[in-house]
């Protein structure tokens, strides 16, 4: 094996592990908030004190990632500042805000399935308001995914009652302002490092939950210690290093193969909630599972490659 061969398969195995570590990182995010919901702090208290833990390594990466970007590049980010804020509180505030709360009624399992149909509703966004037309495999792709959501949400309901519409709603509602903001940033995105775009979004996003959660009395303190040891882990290994090994599973392997690998994400719930919280897995859980990522992946392989090509 020559030396650049080497190399290269170094960087590919390199980008598979980033791009899981990643994948396994916020997947547990939905676990150490029901580990913390056991000690009686709400959805929104638990993502205050999460987003109070990152914001200062955000910041560091902000800085570091800015100061890199070219003269031109840094100029024309400080005319679109607002414009990335605007679309960062879609992504990070509002959408973390109805994913924790919506924890607090259903599953850890079934929230990150629920999650993970943003993909579809990027597509649905964009047939409205790009006015997109819609082929035969992204409508099939749709159909499948919609049907595990549906086998997924009857087997939701059978075992938690009416809590699971509640939470449906507010996951649902947390998929779409992530989608929204998706297809907002799909240009703006495209001008800057995605470490500096993401960044400064977040630091946005996490300024307004501190500020809501401090003005809304969000009990914050006085908390058993395990819970402030459960939001710095979720902080540091369930927010900030997935987004630094997704960013750099992205470089190494490409989009295509980092996207195909993402849907090992509600997998990887599905069995920690197992195994950690003691979430039972059925029948119907595991078809409905499978035809959301399979969904999902046929869709997303789609999309990769339509802008590959384009």
């Amino acid at each position: 094996m020559t030396g650049d061969a080497a190399h290269s398969e170094k960087n590919f195995v390199a980008g598979l592990l980033f791009t899981v570590l990643g994948a396994a990182g916020f997947s547990a995010k939905a676990i150490l908030a029901k580990l913390c919901y056991r000690y009686g702090i709400s959805g929104f208290a638990t993502l205050t004190l999460r987003m109070i833990f990152a914001l200062p390594m955000y910041v560091a990466i902000f800085a570091y990632y800015y100061n890199r970007q070219t003269p031109e590049t840094r100029k024309a980010f400080r005319t679109d500042w607002f414009s990335v804020a605007i679309v960062g509180l879609f992504g990070y505030y509002l959408a973390s805000w109805f994913d924790f709360v919506g924890l607090e009624y259903i599953s850890a399992s079934f929230e990150r399935l629920l999650l993970f149909i943003y993909p579809t509703l990027v597509l649905l966004i964009s047939l409205v308001w790009l006015k997109r037309r819609a082929g035969r495999r992204e409508i099939a792709a749709l159909l499948v995914t919609y049907v595990g959501i549906g086998i997924s949400y009857h087997n939701e309901t059978a075992t938690l009652g009416a809590k699971a519409h509640i939470g449906a709603i507010y996951i649902i509602a947390a998929a779409i302002t992530y989608a929204i903001y998706l297809v907002a940033t799909e240009k703006l995105a495209r001008r800057y490092s995605p470490l500096v775009f993401t960044s400064f979004a977040i630091i946005v996003s996490a300024l307004a939950i501190i500020i809501h959660g401090v003005a809304m009395g969000e009990r914050l303190w006085g908390f058993p210690s395990v819970v402030y040891y459960y939001t710095l882990a979720m902080a540091v290994f369930c927010t900030v290093l997935p987004s630094l090994f997704v960013a750099q599973g992205i470089a190494l392997i490409g989009s295509n193969r980092a996207a195909i690998l993402s849907t090992l994400g509600p997998v990887m719930t599905i069995y920690m909630a197992y195994l950690i919280l003691g979430e039972e897995i059925n029948s119907l859980q595991a078809i409905g599972t499978i035809c959301v990522i399979a969904g999902v992946a046929l869709l997303t392989l789609k999309v990769r490659r339509a802008v590959a090509n384009g």
